[in-house]
């Protein structure tokens, strides 16, 4: 997987404003048969419980904004490849999380593009794409946090 860090402005030295690659969390590790494990994990940050349950059992990402944490989940299983993204506050309450995953389709990440300090591109296999926005405020099922806005696969690439 890859992660690019696209139109953010200022250098390194000053990140003010930007997401921050961090590794701050990690996820419950599950024991006993696949099948028997529940949907959602255990969130840790800074090796303390944080009463966060996420689903998916490996934590593929995670980001520090300056509205808070972006984690990229999955089951980590070739039959389960549903991707979500969680947006927590820097209080540890889980704001908005969002899910991509339908049968018969493959929802496994590629990379992740982050296009301002709010929006981030997920981009699939198969060049399939997703962008997300944190809004200011939101409304649980009515308006989320985590805006999530399909767009499909890449129209500008050229047959080969």
């Amino acid at each position: 997987m890859r992660i690019v860090a696209v139109g953010l402005t200022g250098d390194d030295n000053d990140r003010s404003g930007c997401m921050k690659l961090i590794n701050r969390f990690h996820l419950q590790q599950h024991e006993g048969p696949y099948e028997k494990w529940p949907v959602r994990s255990r969130l840790f940050a800074d090796g303390e419980p944080t009463g966060i349950l996420l689903p998916g059992y490996s934590l593929l990402h995670q980001f520090e904004t300056p509205y808070g944490f972006v984690l990229v989940t999955d089951y980590d299983c070739p039959y389960e490849e549903t991707t979500s993204f969680s947006f927590i506050s820097s209080q540890m309450r889980l704001l908005s999380c969002r899910r991509l995953g339908w049968m018969y389709t493959s929802f496994l990440l590629n990379r992740i593009e982050w296009l301002d300090d709010r929006s981030f591109m997920a981009v699939f296999s198969g060049e399939d794409r997703c962008r997300f926005t944190i809004r200011s405020w939101g409304i649980w099922y009515i308006r989320p946090r985590l805006k999530m806005k399909w767009l499909g696969q890449r129209r500008d690439r050229t047959a080969t």
